[in-house]
């Protein structure tokens, strides 16, 4: 279980780093199992791509998260 985390975490790591190539770039992406997929832009679709995704790892829980493109800033509040 630990090293999924630690993968999960180097995978984001490298996703908002832009070293996992230019395709992620300005895009909603799903991490499971080890592998990255970009999520549709329909609303619809994604759901039942996720569930899809979930069915085939069902030990594994997705992580969700926005690659920006390069160049962009991100904010980051902290309370």
């Amino acid at each position: 279980m630990r090293r999924r985390v630690l993968l999960r975490d180097q995978t984001i790591t490298n996703l908002l780093a832009g070293k996992m190539g230019k395709k992620y770039e300005g895009k909603q992406v799903v991490i499971i199992g080890g592998e990255v997929y970009i999520l549709p832009d329909n609303d619809q679709k994604s759901a039942r791509f996720l569930n899809e995704l979930v069915k085939k790892n069902p030990k594994s829980t997705p992580t969700i998260a926005f690659v920006p493109k390069k160049g962009s800033y991100i904010l980051i509040l902290q309370f």
